[in-house]
């Protein structure tokens, strides 16, 4: 009986979250090795020239998703007075001007959500992972899944915000 419950517990739970949050399709960025899921209404920009990621864009352009990867350098290599660890380094940079609700910084990952000038709402998360990259075993690297929109549209893109939370492990 109780397992039961659980699988049909499990069952509804899956089943209202992908009516929250409705299809998507993939991004897979293979130079720095992570998928992430993008709603299925917004167009794929095409990825970078160099690799490091690709935008996708809402319809009518309300709103705009990032996901993208860059290598975890020394900051300090840049500014001497930066901080060394590249996590709290791209934490500090990525929310410049930004106006903060919250945030979370852990030693692997950062959330962060705000406002920016326009009062659109930024929601981010960015995760340190060791890869092989391009034939260097334990190569850190950062990945980034970030999405902006209208303040107005909060409703709209909450879900994904915490499809965001749950991501780059």
């Amino acid at each position: 009986m109780k397992a039961t419950i659980c699988v049909t517990s499990l069952v509804l739970a899956i089943l209202c979250l992908s009516f929250t949050t409705g299809p998507r399709k993939q991004y897979c960025n293979n130079r720095f090795q992570f998928c992430m899921e993008y709603p299925d209404d917004f167009k794929a920009n095409g990825e970078s020239g160099n690799g490091d990621g690709q935008t996708f864009s809402a319809p009518k352009s309300t709103a705009k998703i990032w996901a993208y990867g860059h290598l975890a350098l020394d900051p300090r290599d840049l500014d001497e007075n930066a901080d060394p660890d590249p996590l709290k380094h791209e934490f500090k940079t990525s929310t410049e001007g930004l106006k903060l609700a919250y945030k979370v910084i852990k030693p692997n990952f950062y959330i962060f959500s705000g406002t920016n000038d326009k009062g659109d709402i930024v929601y981010c998360k960015t995760a340190r992972h060791k890869i092989n990259y391009m034939g260097s075993p334990d190569s850190e690297v950062l990945q980034s899944i970030m999405i902006i929109y209208p303040a107005a549209e909060q409703d709209k893109y909450k879900d994904y915000c915490t499809y965001i939370a749950g991501s780059l492990k």
